[in-house]
């Protein structure tokens, strides 16, 4: 395992700032200063150091969060506008929000110390997610096709498993998308595709996690079962 993803792992801090301590000679591995990125240890057998005190590996964390409207998806205490500190006291150090949503968006999120899951999900896109989507004027069965077919946001394919109409009012219409994204921005950019202003985005699942039970702002933690799962649709042993 690397370094940084040890002491992520083990609570430390975010793998970035374990880069920082690294760098800066904060570590030491079997009484040895480390500062290269990318040195490999066993958590079993070598002894890691931070700052002169032992780190010993945790089990990571797993947590489901259901994300309130007008809330940053952030752990930081921004000052000024809420954010999920509000809801999460006393944080673990490592703990890290996985597939952010926007502020004006609602819908679950994940909370870990597990990097690689963090990465798999969040960069690389490997676990699809369940969005209800709020565009305004009538969606029709054209426009569905085209968003089936999928676009591209940032240079990368935004290719949705299904698209579905959920409901129709005389102003908007409702649509359930489920795709492997977890930039809320991409699916903007899917109202803009085909004309329609996109007024509300919700994600109602993340892999076969659902918000059901959650109030808003509410969290739980997964059960095993629920991390075998997630970790094997993110392509993850």
């Amino acid at each position: 395992m690397r370094l940084q993803k040890f002491l992520a792992q083990a609570g430390v801090s975010s793998r970035r700032k374990a880069e920082a301590l690294i760098a800066s000679g904060a570590v030491r591995v079997n009484g040895t200063v480390i500062k290269t990125l990318g040195t490999s240890v066993d958590a079993a057998r070598d002894r890691v150091e931070v700052e002169g005190r032992r780190v010993v590996a945790e089990t990571p964390i797993y947590r489901l969060l259901l994300k309130p409207r007008a809330c940053l998806a952030t752990l930081a205490d921004s000052g000024s506008r809420p954010t999920l500190a509000r809801y999460v006291r006393d944080a673990e150090p490592g703990l890290q929000v996985v597939a952010p949503l926007d502020f004006p968006a609602e819908g679950v999120v994940l909370l870990t110390t597990d990097g690689a899951l963090a990465q798999a999900i969040g960069k690389k896109g490997r676990v699809g997610m369940t969005y209800h989507l709020k565009l305004q004027g009538l969606v029709g069965d054209d426009a569905l096709t085209r968003l089936a077919r999928g676009w591209r946001w940032e240079g990368r394919p935004v290719k949705p498993e299904t698209v579905d109409r959920l409901a129709v009012t005389e102003r908007n219409t409702w649509i359930e998308m489920v795709v492997a994204e977890a930039r809320p921005r991409a699916l903007k950019a899917a109202g803009d595709l085909i004309r329609h202003s996109l007024l509300k985005i919700s994600r109602v699942r993340l892999g076969g996690l659902s918000f059901e039970g959650l109030k808003m702002g509410g969290w739980r933690d997964l059960t095993k079962a629920e991390i075998a799962d997630l970790r094997k649709r993110a392509g993850l042993a």
